[in-house]
């Protein structure tokens, strides 16, 4: 069966933003719903039904319904995470032929636990799940179910990536922690590859094969992430000053980047934000 045909009509019941100052250990527990949890800063172990994950920063983690799953250690002081949780759809209840637990390779044609690193819309539609859980108005379940079906999406086109890519590229792991860790700095393809004594046509070809797109383009596509964040956060602040922060020229030159890759300039958005509305980019 389809992703969407087992996903679609869905009921989410609860999601949120979780900060741990001290570090605790994951609940012991048997949930009636879904478990999905995005991990912002920070390591976690889980464990479900036995099998251990270690979720680090950018990992996405799906517990199933009805499995226990629980944790031993503690996570490290200022861990951040998201989650949310979401009710078996009836055509699973309906597959699960009278067992006590539902088999997560059974309800999503993907692993459990999912590097999104790579990814970054699988975190905007995680963030905009929660922000449309705690709105309210008329159309809040019809952009749950919306924003539900287009996370579903980017998980199966993430899977499917990462059936047909082969291992991580150790170098593109390194450019990629330079990229997020230097978001003022604009590099290009040039200097990057002149940095690890390869040239450019070999940069781009292995962020091709690591990360389905060139250089250029996962460097702009991380910083527009990261500028919208910085919108949402801080919706106060002056354009140029994202532009700044993000090595953009100026705010014309990140309103332009912004608009070709959201279908909206940063004014607009932020105006969307501020009446609820939700984006579907």
């Amino acid at each position: 069966m389809l992703l969407m045909e087992k996903m679609a009509h869905r009921q989410i019941t609860g999601a949120n933003y979780i900060t741990s100052i001290n570090g605790m250990v994951h609940p012991d527990r048997v949930l009636s719903e879904h478990d999905f949890l995005y991990m912002l800063e920070g390591d976690w172990e889980i464990m479900e039904d036995g099998s251990v994950y270690e979720m680090h920063r950018d990992d996405l983690l799906i517990l199933g319904a009805g499995r226990h799953h629980y944790g031993q250690k503690l996570c490290n002081p200022g861990n951040r995470h998201m989650y949310f949780h979401v009710l078996p759809s009836p055509a699973e209840k309906s597959e699960k032929n009278g067992m006590e637990k539902m088999e997560p390779s059974t309800l999503f044609p993907c692993h459990t636990l999912l590097h999104c690193r790579h990814n970054p819309h699988i975190r905007m539609y995680f963030e905009e799940i929660i922000s449309a859980f705690w709105s309210d108005g008329p159309e809040k379940l019809c952009r749950l179910s919306l924003l539900f079906n287009l996370l579903l999406c980017e998980i199966a086109e993430l899977q499917a990536a990462a059936g047909d890519k082969g291992p991580s590229d150790p170098l593109v792991e390194e450019i990629c922690r330079q990229i997020q860790s230097n978001p003022q700095r604009f590099y290009t393809a040039g200097e990057m590859a002149e940095a690890h004594f390869i040239c450019a046509r070999t940069l781009n070809n292995r962020f091709q094969k690591a990360c389905l797109k060139t250089f250029y383009a996962y460097q702009m596509e991380t910083k527009l992430e990261m500028v919208r964040y910085f919108l949402i956060h801080q919706p106060d602040a002056p354009l140029h000053e994202a532009a700044v922060n993000f090595g953009f020229y100026d705010e014309f030159h990140l309103s332009k980047a912004f608009k070709k890759h959201f279908k909206m300039s940063p004014s607009w958005f932020r105006k969307y934000r501020a009446s609820g509305n939700v984006q579907t980019y």
